[in-house]
Order: structure tokens, then sequence, then C-alpha cells
């Protein structure tokens, strides 16, 4: 029988902490209220890409608003690139709604929902209309389009990371699991996907591969297994080895 999990906090970058598996007194925290410490790592996560994002896409947009001139002869190619090119000029725009201080988010919406209107299959939109869904506590359609986005671009890592880390905050595991697991297939070295991992399967009891995810995560010797995380994964381990009857 499953024990309850209780306080399994999830990080964008930071600590997933409270990987207890037995019950407390009184009911476990609420979803909602832990994810509220995520909100500066995740945007400045975010803001990171987006100033790739920006670059790579504005870059894109102007080989576009070339392409269209009329006169070459190719109406359907005019037509799409002229699609393309106002897909991205939106999507630029919600960029930069979401990177105001506080963002303008359901402005930022919009913007992405247009973009989309003009190029349904524009997976950077779906991933970044999704993280707007995020800000707004939204978060069925969250995942929603980050599915979308996956369906479109199977590999593209940051909506694998977010889809990992909206399922967990809704307690979904093995969702997160899943999602993780296709992260790692890609950048196998990304240690808060090792972490995560590991506290999955401790919470689901599945100690060896609990185990290989900690180890994993803390023989990176990144910064994070100096802090919270790392206390959190050694003591986890420590939990597992006592199962075990191991001194090591």
């Amino acid at each position: 029988m499953r024990v309850r999990r209780i306080a399994l906090l999830v990080p964008v970058i930071g600590a997933l902490a409270g990987c207890q598996t037995t019950p407390q007194e009184g009911p476990p925290p609420k979803v909602e209220a832990q994810r509220q410490d995520e909100v500066k790592n995740q945007a400045d996560r975010v803001l990171a890409a987006d100033r790739n994002d920006q670059r790579e896409e504005r870059a894109r947009a102007e080989r576009l608003a070339a392409s269209t001139e009329p006169g070459s002869g190719n109406e359907r190619f005019e037509h799409d690139a002229a699609a393309a090119h106002r897909a991205r000029t939106f999507y630029l725009q919600g960029v930069r709604f979401l990177s105001e201080k506080p963002p303008r988010v359901d402005e930022a919406i919009r913007e992405f929902q247009l973009s989309l209107e003009a190029d349904p299959l524009f997976y950077k939109a779906h991933f970044k209309l999704g993280y707007a869904y995020y800000h707004k506590g939204q978060y069925e359609l969250e995942i929603a389009e980050y599915l979308k986005c996956l369906a479109i671009s199977s590999r593209y890592l940051p909506a694998l990371i977010n889809l990992g880390h909206a399922y967990l905050a809704r307690d979904q595991l093995e969702l997160a699991r899943d999602a993780y697991r296709r992260a790692l297939e890609i950048q196998p070295d990304h240690a808060t996907c090792q972490y995560n991992l590991g506290l999955i399967e401790f919470d689901l009891q599945n100690w060896e591969s609990s185990e290989r995810y900690l180890q994993k995560f803390l023989a990176s010797k990144r910064d994070e297994t100096q802090g919270p995380m790392g206390d959190q994964a050694r003591k986890c381990l420590d939990r597992i080895r006592e199962r075990q009857g191991s001194p090591n």
C-alpha cells in the first residue's frame, strides 16, 4: 500500500523539499501555496532563455519580412511567410510583456494567442503561453500548452522540464517522472531533473532508482549539491541505506 506523500515542493531552480514518506498531522499544504516560492526562480530561468529566443526570432522575422515582398511569383510561399512573420512579431511582443516587472500577463497571453492564430505550429509560442498560464495559476491550461508544444517539437527541453514541474506540483508523480526522464534523454547531466527524479522515486519507494538518481546528482558537484538540495539528497540516501542495512 502506497504511503501518503507530504509537502513535496517542486523547484525550477531550487530545492524540492520534504521527501518524508510518513504522514504528518493535519492536511498537507496546498499546491498553490507551495508554488509561490517558484516564481522568481522560474522567471529568471525563462528570462535567460528569452535573450537567445528574442535574437533568433527577431532575425527570423526580419528574414521573413524580406521574403514576403510581392512579385516572387509564388503566392503560397508569400502567404505562409507573411503568416510566420506575423506570428513572430506577436510572439516577441508577448515576450516583452512577460519580461516587464511586474509582468503584463494578460497582454502576453493575448499576443501568444495571436501568434498561434497566425502560425499554429509555432511551438515556442505554445511554450510561452503555457508559462503565462502558470503566472495566472491556470495549471491545467499550462500543462495543455506544454503538451501542444511537445507534440510539435518533442525534444524541446524547456517544455519537458516545465511539464515535469507542473505535474509534480499537482502530485502526478508518474507523469512528472516521465517528463523528467525524457528531459534527461536530451540532457543527461541536468542536475534538477536528476534531483527531482531521485525524490520522486524515493516517494514511490523505488529505492534503487532513487539512489541512482541522487548519486548522479551529488556526483555532478554543481553548486546545488552544496546547498539545501544537496542536504536533502544526502538525507534521502541515508534513509535508503538504513533500509538496506548498509553502513556505506
